[in-house]
């Protein structure tokens, strides 16, 4: 229990006997508005005809995107604790990105991003969307006064959208996602596993440019319902937010769906997904293909096969067990998934890229991104880099390292590139065409700066050097990225013109931005190195 004095007693009583009265938290502040205009635009700018393409057939595009696993659980990324051989593999088989950032280190604004080829703060969308906010003041107080929620803290003021304004908060209808792009050269496209980019019908991929979809809408769900089964473990941790997933379950945004239609599944998640993406490739092999496979392993809550399970047996932590049983199931999905690619044929002409949504979700005690600094939430670089891998077989060199700085969003634009689709010009996109620089064409870094921001941390690396700081909680930290990529030393008194100059160059690139469109909940404390900080989740 929080620490309870005579005054939150009071306030919260006297809350509690106010719930039969209209005591609500909504707020109009947090309206989003459609740009009519915008979207009508856009309309017509995916409508129109192309030009044959250069090669006749396009490539396919694999994309597949893993979730919160950071790169030191990956053994060709120097992993001490697993062994992934078949992701091995790919890169083996492709390019390597040593130094790759995602634009947020949480899921939602990440996946936004990759979709997008732009930062998600261009349009809004700097924390997680919210499926429940605190709907009266009793349940606000009660959360924020009286529950334990351990390392979560309720911090926002009582002024929450509506439910019908909750509903908007997605990527916007007038923003522009690859699988929207690559119809217009005529690709299927299917959108297999974790969504978590709207629920709404504005929002769901079968409305967002997908032909096909399984999976779930929302942050998690179950890898399987059979929970009780002797043929699947489960690790359930002592923390608010974990009861809260396995209370959920497979309800509302966590069921399993099959173009929109709740799917009874009773695989387990990971293979499921797999026979999925299969199926989708081998439907389609005799058209370009665009197959979106975001496999939600291994995000919590975890939960294993008891054959992957007794592999791990050496390993004493059960946490660890558990967790390091997923991405060994996970591995191997992706060992099979690249296995039937080459069965089918296909693997000449398809452009692969594999990336983890962000770092490691060091707060649940099964990893700590070592020896990066922080993880999941933070956005040190045990949240925002990750492993990053691309192949192309006979378009790019094999078993190589990249190791200029490169962004995820840099997906986005290799892959319209790649399939010759063009691109409106009414908007800023983030990324750049990969294949010059994997290819040795351009010898030129392709970014010379990063930007994050999410409500009160606001980020940004230039060239050697990184600044981080929160507006909240009045610290500021600059790192050399060269000298110290863990991030041991901060700077900021040593070298505060640089400091400033990151300062100014942050102000002016976010001048213009929208702000956020709908509120946090929570911030997450972390003590890192013997510092409390407080990021939002």
């Amino acid at each position: 229990m929080k620490k309870i004095t005579l005054t939150t007693i009071l306030v919260s009583v006297f809350l509690l006997l106010q719930c039969n009265l209209p005591f609500t938290t909504a707020s109009y502040k947090w309206k989003i508005k459609y740009d009519k205009d915008k979207i009508a635009e856009k309309a017509e700018f995916v409508s129109q005809q192309l030009p044959e393409h250069s090669e006749g057939r396009p490539p396919n595009i694999l994309f597949i995107v893993v979730d919160d696993l950071g790169k030191y659980e990956i053994s060709s990324y120097g992993s001490e604790t697993m062994e992934t051989p078949f992701i091995d593999q790919l890169a083996s088989e492709g390019v390597r990105f040593s130094d790759c950032y995602v634009n947020s280190p949480v899921c939602a604004p990440s996946r936004a991003g990759l979709l997008t080829g732009r930062y998600p703060i261009r349009f809004g969308f700097e924390t997680q969307p919210m499926e429940l906010y605190p709907n009266n003041l009793a349940v606000y107080a009660i959360g924020k006064y009286i529950m334990n929620m351990g390392d979560w803290e309720m911090v926002t003021k009582p002024k929450f959208p509506p439910e019908w304004q909750m509903e908007k908060q997605g990527v916007l209808p007038s923003e522009l996602n690859l699988a929207e792009v690559l119809k217009m050269r005529g690709y299927k496209t299917g959108c297999v596993g974790k969504w978590h980019l709207g629920y709404s019908k504005n929002h769901i991929p079968n409305n967002r440019g997908f032909d096909y979809q399984y999976g779930f809408y929302g942050a998690f769900t179950l890898y399987s319902e059979r929970r009780d089964s002797p043929d699947m473990v489960n690790y359930i941790q002592n923390t608010f937010s974990s009861k809260h997933q396995w209370k959920v379950g497979r309800k509302e945004t966590s069921a399993i769906r099959k173009n929109d239609k709740i799917f009874k599944e009773d695989k387990y998640l990971t293979y499921s997904l797999l026979d999925e993406a299969v199926e989708f490739m081998a439907v389609n092999r005799d058209d370009p293909f665009f197959l979106y496979l975001a496999f939600n392993a291994p995000h919590v809550p975890f939960q294993a096969p008891r054959s992957y399970y007794e592999i791990h047996r050496d390993e004493k932590d059960e946490n660890k067990r558990v967790y390091y049983s997923m991405i060994h199931a996970l591995d191997d999905a992706i060992g099979n998934l690249m296995n039937k690619l080459k069965l089918l044929g296909l693997e000449e002409n398809t452009l692969v890229f594999f990336i983890s949504d962000n770092g490691g979700a060091s707060y649940t005690g099964a990893t700590d991104n070592g020896p990066l600094k922080g993880g999941k939430l933070t956005m040190f670089e045990g949240g925002v880099n990750v492993p990053f891998i691309m192949k192309w077989k006979g378009k790019i060199p094999e078993g190589v390292v990249y190791e200029n700085p490169v962004s995820s969003m840099d997906i986005f634009m290799t892959a319209t590139s790649a399939a010759e689709c063009p691109l409106p010009a009414d908007r800023v996109y983030d990324g750049v065409n990969l294949m010059p620089y994997v290819t040795g064409k351009n010898k030129e870094k392709p970014h010379n700066a990063f930007y994050w921001k999410a409500d009160h941390i606001h980020a940004m690396r230039k060239d050697d050097w990184k600044f981080i700081l929160s507006t909240r909680d009045d610290w500021l930290e600059l790192y050399n990225m060269k000298t110290d990529k863990f991030e041991h030393i901060n700077l900021k008194t040593e070298r505060p013109e640089i400091l400033l100059e990151l300062q100014k160059d942050f102000t002016e690139w976010s001048k213009d931005l929208p702000g956020p469109l709908w509120p946090r909940i929570m911030d997450h404390k972390f003590i890192i190195d013997g510092k409390e900080y407080f990021f939002p989740a």
